[in-house]
């Protein structure tokens, strides 16, 4: 079976309904056979049918997602590790470009047209920045959401680490996808992403970088460093979806006007959200000195939404306004799938045991 055959009309075989892409794919390797990749073609393209039909039983339905995504996920992380990573594999071979090609494009034909009208009509370009930032801050999935309230004012020690950890997959790769858009992007625009990048880089000292901030504030949560490569299997399905989108937007050139939109909704919600965290990390106990990485973010992206929006969004639309559709799809996937995370952790937290307080 070709690749093109299973994405135009695939119908699954009676054994691929008893399969695991997500067990089959571990199995897989860039040197393994043309009938093994066949067969993995194959059985991806009944799980992303099964994932993004509104046919599928919800059960069948959320089991296959989850199964696409860790799969998903697998591929643009591992893509952007370097091979002397713990736990490295070399995923270079085309055939894993053609099973992520596979999954993405299902899952963009799945997602065609939902974006286009989430905000109604779009403003001129003089009231962009002040549209933008109302839908960002009016949105459900700002601070606003129950969730914030409940990680400020009920949330255990287990709960908030927990809340941290599963927000690993897309805040530990946050670097590598600013770095991924920089590519012949010039002027002011690439004048911004550098800045973005050098505070990411702690601006030149490594103690300050982003990433060892977080790392050092999981260390004392006795959180693996690894746990985002070593341990998919422990992230929920709205956390990957999230950390994908971001991927699938820079992995793919055509999709960097959505980057974009997407980088400028982050930047424009984040810090009155990280205040909520902060407030009940303090409640619990942890020190200030503790969570420097989230204290961090709440000064220095206020600044970058200020600079995503005048020096790469906004003269990006000067020269192209048709692209504002393309920017405000990126937005409003960004919220949406950040609402479906707040949702999926209000339900999922208070489940979690808990202690009193941090010791």
């Amino acid at each position: 079976m070709t690749l093109a055959a299973t994405q135009a009309d695939f119908r699954p075989v009676a054994s691929a309904a008893h399969r695991n892409l997500w067990t089959a794919f571990q199995g897989i390797a860039g040197t393994s056979g043309d009938r093994e990749w066949d067969a993995l073609f194959e059985l991806a393209a009944w799980a992303a049918e099964q994932a993004f039909s509104v046919e599928t039983p919800a059960d069948l339905r959320d089991d296959a997602e989850l199964q696409v995504h860790r799969t998903l996920y697998r591929i643009y992380a591992g893509r952007v590790a370097a091979p002397w990573s713990d736990g490295w594999t070399d995923l270079d071979s085309y055939r894993f470009d053609q099973l992520r090609h596979l999954l993405e494009s299902a899952w963009a034909r799945a997602e065609a047209g939902r974006f286009v009208d989430a905000f109604g009509p779009l403003p001129s370009l003089d009231r962009f920045p002040a549209w933008a930032q109302e839908k960002c801050q009016q949105d459900r999935s700002n601070v606003s959401h129950p969730l914030f309230a409940f990680l400020r004012e009920e949330a255990s020690f287990e709960q908030l680490r927990e809340f941290i950890v599963q927000e690993t997959p897309f805040d530990i790769h946050f670097g590598d996808i600013l770095a991924m858009m920089m590519p012949g992007v010039y002027g002011g625009a690439k004048m911004e992403f550098s800045k973005n990048f050098w505070d990411e880089m702690g601006r030149g000292e490594l103690a300050l970088m982003h990433r060892q901030l977080r790392q050092q504030m999981t260390h004392r949560m006795d959180v693996d460093d690894d746990v985002y490569i070593a341990d998919i299997e422990r992230f929920r399905v709205e956390e990957l979806r999230l950390a994908n989108m971001y991927f699938h937007a820079v992995f793919n050139r055509a999709l960097l006007p959505q980057a974009i939109g997407m980088m400028l909704a982050t930047e424009l919600m984040v810090p009155g959200r990280l205040d909520q965290q902060i407030a009940g990390w303090r409640r619990v106990g942890l020190k200030d000195e503790s969570m420097r990485y989230l204290l961090e973010h709440t000064v220095v992206d206020v600044e970058h939404a200020n600079g995503w929006m005048h020096e790469v969004v906004l003269p990006m639309l000067e020269r192209r306004p048709e692209l504002m559709t393309d920017v405000v799809t990126g937005m409003a996937r960004r919220l949406a799938y950040a609402a479906q995370v707040c949702d999926g952790m209000m339900a999922f937290l208070p489940t979690l045991e808990t202690r009193a307080a941090y010791a």
